[in-house]
């Protein structure tokens, strides 16, 4: 089960939003969900985050009241950001670091290849303001040197409350953010490892999210850094598969590693059994994340699952 839309994020626009978190600012409400989907279809892992902390903690009361109510357990999937910092300043999702991974895109494929792909992904022009105007480039916005990335550091302070946010959940699987691609962009696989081999002294498995999949899931396993598998962004319409779709299928397909697909239905906009036929069949996950923000939705989209796993009653 994913997060959103129960931290107000839609992939759609911003009076979805609104309504999204109107609709969940509260735990039954979204208890109530969680709890139809494990009691009615089976599902047994959540994903969990920490960046919107007011938000976040409601949805994990959620889950701890769906546990209650259930008399079960339910495994957490812990998003944690990665505190990449740059002479003291976190760093991790400033302009700097999108125009890095915009370049790190253009200069895989080349402009004609990256911006047919770009062009055609709604959920980017959502990311972005709504409009592709908005996009953050080499040319609006100066990238991280190499000088600047040989000075890049992981604030293990911040990260220390950043996990403390968990206090108390037992976590099944941990996935560093995917600021793993800004350290795949810049060279910086010293840290990559670096952070891994923390958290590997924190949680038994460890995967990793990559937005960026068709370059650096590849460039991760030719530095023979272990991750235990990877989330990726995956859908037909081939939004949000950064450099392009084709790219990150070949290193889906071609890595020993499981992945999770994220956003099977384009947010949204792509439905029913064939959104979850090309991930599971065509390209070959292992599973599938998905949010789920009503009862009716988790009825037609588990089912939907359900039907191509061959799991329907």
């Amino acid at each position: 089960m994913g997060i959103h839309p129960y931290d107000g994020v839609s992939y759609q626009d911003e009076k979805r939003d609104a309504e999204n978190l109107k609709l969940f600012g509260e735990v039954n409400p979204v208890a109530d969900v969680i709890g139809h989907a494990v009691q009615n279809f089976g599902f047994s892992v959540a994903q969990v985050d920490h960046m919107n902390p007011e938000l976040n903690r409601l949805h994990l009361q959620a889950i701890w009241e769906t546990e209650r109510r259930l008399q079960t357990d339910i495994n957490l999937l812990a998003y944690i950001l990665i505190p990449i910092t740059l002479n003291g300043e976190i760093v991790s999702y400033s302009e700097r670091a999108h125009s890095t991974l915009f370049g790190y895109d253009l200069d895989a494929v080349g402009e004609d290849a990256y911006m047919a792909q770009i062009k055609q992904d709604k959920i980017l022009e959502y990311t972005v303001g709504g409009t592709l105007d908005n996009l953050v480039t080499p040319k609006t916005v100066e990238p991280y040197s190499q000088a600047d990335a040989e000075n890049f550091e992981i604030d293990y302070a911040t990260l220390e409350q950043y996990l403390g946010f968990f206090a108390g959940c037992k976590i099944f699987v941990a996935d560093p953010g995917a600021e793993i691609d800004l350290l795949a962009a810049v060279g910086r696989f010293d840290l990559i490892q670096e952070y891994l081999e923390f958290l590997r002294g924190r949680f038994d498995t460890v995967i990793s999210s990559v937005h960026h999949g068709g370059i650096t899931i590849p460039l991760i396993e030719e530095q023979g850094i272990d991750f235990d598998g990877y989330i990726v962004p995956i859908n037909q319409p081939g939004m949000y598969m950064f450099p392009t779709q084709d790219r990150v299928v070949d290193a889906v397909r071609n890595t020993n590693k499981p992945v999770i697909a994220i956003k099977p239905m384009a947010g949204g906009r792509y439905l029913g059994e064939k959104a979850f036929e090309y991930v599971l069949n065509d390209v070959g996950v292992e599973s599938v994340m998905f949010g789920m923000g009503t009862i009716e939705q988790v009825t037609e989209t588990a089912t939907a699952a359900r039907n191509v796993l061959g799991l329907s009653s």
